[in-house]
Parts: C-alpha cells; sequence; structure tokens
C-alpha cells in the first residue's frame, strides 16, 4: 500500500480553472493580511526600526508560540481554500506570510548594528545563534506543513490523493521510482549543498554594499530554485518534503560558513562580513520553503496533471493496481 500524505495533491486529473487559481491567489492573500495585520503584533521587534528576529525584542519564546500559532492557521486556511488542487499550498501560505512580515521590519544590516551595540564582545556567536533561531522559524514551517495536513485530509477525507507520483511516471528527467529514505536524503543533500554554493556564487561583489531586503530574498530563491533544479536531475524525487528539507541546511550552513570563513575588517556595522549574514533567519526559512514549494510545483506538477487519471482514482490503490 503507497502511503498517503495531506501535501494534498488533489484531483490533478485535469488544468487549474480560472476558480482553482482564483482560491489559490485568495489564500495567499489571506495570509498576507494576517501577517501583516496581528502577525505584525505578534512579532513586531522591541525597536521600532528593528528587524524581525528573535534577538530584537524580550519574550523570544512568547513570539515564536504566536508565530507558530498564526502560521498553523494560515497554513490550514489555505488548505481548506485551495488545498483540493494544489500540493504544499498551506506550506507556501504559511512560507508567505511570514516572509511579508519580515519585509516589514528592518534588514539585517539593523540587526548587525543593534548587536555590535549590545553585545560587541560576542560578536563571534552571532552566525550560531542566528542559525539556532532559523531552526526555530523551520519547525514553525513544519507545524505549519502538519496542520495544513491534517485539516486537508479532515475536510476531503478520500479524495486526497497521492503525496508523490505514482511509481514509473516520468517527471521530465527519467522515470521516478518509488521514493526510498536513501534517495530522499541524498536529493536533500545535493539540494542544499548546491544551494550553498550558489548563494556563495551570487553574493560575490555584494560585501562592500548595503543589506537590501530584496537582494537577500532574491539571492535566497534564486539558490534553493537552482539547487533544487540540479538535485532533482541527479536524484528525482516525487514528495515535496525532501526539497523543503533543504531549506535549513542552507541556512544553517551558511550561518556555520560565515562563523568559520574568514572575517576582513574595516567594515562598518551595518555591512556583514560574510554574505550569509546578509539575510535574517525568518527570510532564510520563509523564502526559502516559499521557492522550494514553487520549484517542486515548476518540475513535478505539469506531470501529474497529465499522469492517467486511473492512478488517482483512489488513496487506497497501488500504482501496479494493487491494494
Amino acid at each position: 500500500m503507497t502511503d498517503v500524505s495531506g501535501s494534498l495533491m488533489t484531483e490533478h486529473g485535469r488544468h487549474l480553472t480560472f476558480l482553482d487559481k482564483t482560491a489559490t491567489w485568495v489564500s495567499w492573500a489571506l495570509a498576507g493580511a494576517i501577517f501583516l495585520t496581528v502577525g505584525w503584533l505578534a512579532m513586531a521587534p522591541d525597536d521600532p526600526l528593528g528587524a524581525v528576529s528573535v534577538l530584537t525584542r524580550h519574550g523570544a519564546w512568547m513570539m515564536l508560540l504566536q508565530a507558530a500559532g498564526l502560521a498553523a492557521v494560515t497554513a490550514a486556511l489555505a488548505a481548506v481554500i485551495a488545498g483540493r488542487r494544489l500540493p504544499e499550498v498551506g506550506t507556501l501560505a504559511a512560507a508567505l506570510g511570514l516572509a511579508a512580515v519580515s519585509l516589514r521590519g528592518a534588514t539585517a544590516g539593523s540587526l548587525l548594528i543593534e548587536w555590535a551595540d549590545v553585545a560587541p564582545v560576542s560578536q563571534s556567536s552571532l552566525p550560531l545563534q542566528l542559525a539556532l533561531e532559523a531552526l526555530a522559524w523551520f519547525a514553525i514551517i513544519l507545524l505549519a506543513r502538519g496542520f495544513s495536513i491534517g485539516v486537508g485530509q479532515w475536510c476531503f477525507g478520500d479524495r486526497s490523493v497521492w503525496h508523490q507520483l505514482p511509481a514509473g511516471v516520468d517527471t521530465g528527467w527519467k522515470p521516478v521510482p518509488q521514493d526510498s529514505m536513501a534517495d530522499g536524503l541524498k536529493h536533500t543533500l545535493l539540494a542544499g549543498g548546491a544551494a550553498l554554493l550558489t548563494f556563495k556564487i551570487l553574493s560575490a561583489g555584494l560585501s562592500t554594499r548595503s543589506v537590501q531586503h530584496g537582494q537577500a530574498c532574491f539571492v535566497v530563491a534564486a539558490s534553493v530554485c537552482i539547487g533544487l533544479y540540479l538535485a532533482s536531475w541527479v536524484v528525482p524525487v516525487r514528495s515535496a518534503i525532501w526539497s523543503i528539507l533543504s531549506v535549513p541546511l542552507l541556512a544553517v550552513g551558511g550561518y556555520v560558513w560565515a562563523r568559520l570563513g574568514p572575517a576582513p575588517g574595516g567594515l562598518p556595522a551595518s555591512v556583514p562580513a560574510s554574505p550569509f549574514l546578509r539575510v535574517l533567519p525568518i527570510q532564510y526559512i520563509s523564502v526559502g520553503t516559499a521557492a522550494a514549494v514553487a520549484m517542486f510545483w515548476y518540475l513535478v506538477h505539469p506531470e501529474l496533471r497529465s499522469a492517467n487519471p486511473s492512478h488517482f482514482s483512489s488513496p487506497h490503490a497501488s500504482p501496479e493496481g494493487g491494494t
């Protein structure tokens, strides 16, 4: 029996209609509205001009709990609105909401300035603290994904189908076998490593420039997309979770690289010594997750729509036709 998951790849036998696309856009707009209003009240830094981070406010644990609750609600609503037709739409909605609220705050440059003023003697510990914060934001993403899975299955029942492609369906690279743990981990590691190197390449020449939100988010999104493209060419998989798991590898790997790498001197406090410090932890995770889901749709979703509808007739039917 093939496992069933709430990534909610449902009713992929036909193309998305105008109503389906409208529902998807509504779910994303709702995510942005929730996080830019209630989310900002829960996650705003103590300094009105500060960045959105657990390092910029008191009561960090309460902030993370409130953010987790909002992400779960947002993902569940998106799953109800558009989850029948699109996989991981709840995960993407939660990621977009977190990304939106991060843009309302200041950039990583202001965080570096504040940290230099508050804790100048522990500057070397900052990358490791940011890495731990990135893991906390990723835990929130996983929680939101879990809620969207549960709500989607509760709402749609047996109309939900595979979280993976049926065995033997061509993804455009080569026939994809049943996902295995080994292949999934290979895909994740390849994608994370490729994204890390791509980030370093794309950040070349930015070392003396001020940090901008758009610049930071673009580099993260482009790195994740390129990393997943290469990983899918080498080790294709049918579940989005392997792509999503590569995002914290980029974030934590980047911060560790920043901690261990050489630090050029003579830079102002607002200019990061490493390109990996130009991105806030919440942006690594939120923008990276959104890019991972979007790339998963780009690589896999068209093949799902063109797959034999009989593969999706029942969530309990195996690809070979057994149970």
